[in-house]
């Protein structure tokens, strides 16, 4: 699927804050469509507000083609609504927490994909995840350990070590050029 608009993953470890920035990238621009993920995980779970769908009904819902696209992470099921293709026809930018190991498969169908990677150093992210409370001290090093992967080719780092406002801003400027671009 290509269209006018611009399809943006933001991708990096746990714990580096990609749902608050998405939050407060909504929030500085409400012309920016920030997709709700369907994910095989209860609602009460924590973490981010996402449509929460039983491993049957997620199948279902993927044989009848309800999907984007989905991947596969942590034991999880994760796909984006086929909805998005209406908003990227339209000329919109369509922005989505995703998975950097499901990119190569994303740009297959979506070529003109912008990632936008998310770091932050790694004591910032050990503090993260310890006071979400959501994993053990054995997961939460290796989710660190993961962290230090490096960003997937082409993309654009986004440092979220001060303040959410500083990095939405580095995010906004790295949409801007990608659809200067176009």
């Amino acid at each position: 699927m290509s269209g006018a608009g611009l399809l943006v993953a933001v991708v990096g470890p746990s714990g580096v804050g990609k749902d608050t920035l998405l939050a407060a990238l909504a929030q500085a621009r409400p012309d920016i469509v920030v997709a709700r993920r369907i994910i095989t995980r209860p609602a009460d779970a924590g973490g981010e507000d996402h449509f929460a769908v039983s491993d049957a009904l997620f199948d279902a819902q993927l044989a009848m083609g309800r999907y984007a696209f989905h991947w596969g992470a942590h034991g999880l099921h994760y796909a984006i609504p086929a909805s998005i293709d209406a908003d990227l026809s339209a000329g919109k930018v369509v922005v989505f927490n995703g998975s950097r190991k499901a990119l190569a498969g994303i740009r297959a169908t979506y070529p003109r994909l912008l990632v936008l990677m998310i770091t932050a150093p790694a004591a910032v992210l050990a503090a993260r995840l310890r006071t979400r409370g959501r994993e053990t001290a054995r997961e939460i090093a290796a989710r660190l350990k993961r962290a230090e992967l490096a960003a997937p080719e082409g993309a654009h780092v986004i440092v979220n070590d001060t303040t959410p406002q500083a990095a939405v801003a580095q995010m906004i400027a790295a949409i801007t050029r990608a659809m200067e671009c176009a």
